[in-house]
């Protein structure tokens, strides 16, 4: 998409084919189940399957956060993955973004989306959408397009 903020409006689904719920727990629950799904479906044909959860935080205002990740803490596969991508993030920031410096974090979590879901999987903190810049990260399609593609490359360097 390239608007910078989405209409609201109650018409996504989720695979396959499902209307996502409005409660959070059930959202939750059925995100999962669709990941987990897919994992099975494609595991005999895959090499290496892996899921990224893409999250925005909200916080104070007045808090600015870099990039953060977050893996399962029983998952070896899930640290080592979460610390390749901030290193290819540390990496892009350091090439893109001269003198700026970078303070993402990996550490553990027990998040739904990390202990529910079967492949290795990353959980990917983007930024704080309360601070005006955390949220230029999201809403310019430079931005958008720059972090995806250093979550890509990040993937097939893994």
């Amino acid at each position: 998409r390239d608007e910078e903020f989405l209409e609201c409006d109650k018409d996504e689904i989720c695979h396959p084919n499902l209307p996502i719920p409005l409660n959070q727990v059930k959202r939750l629950r059925q995100r999962a189940a669709a990941v987990n799904m897919l994992y099975k479906k494609h595991k005999k044909d895959s090499k290496k399957q892996r899921c990224i959860v893409v999250h925005v935080d909200s916080r104070s205002k007045k808090e600015q956060i870099d990039v953060f990740f977050y893996h399962y803490k029983k998952s070896q596969t899930g640290k080592r993955l979460a610390n390749k991508i901030r290193s290819t993030f540390e990496e892009k920031y350091a090439e893109h973004q001269k003198g700026r410096g970078y303070e993402g974090e990996v550490s553990s979590r027990d998040l739904y989306m990390l202990t529910r879901t079967l492949p290795t999987t990353c959980y990917v903190e983007l930024g704080n959408i309360q601070h005006d810049r955390d949220r230029q990260r999201v809403q310019r399609e430079n931005n958008r397009q720059a972090l995806a593609k250093w979550l890509g490359e990040a993937l097939l360097n893994e």
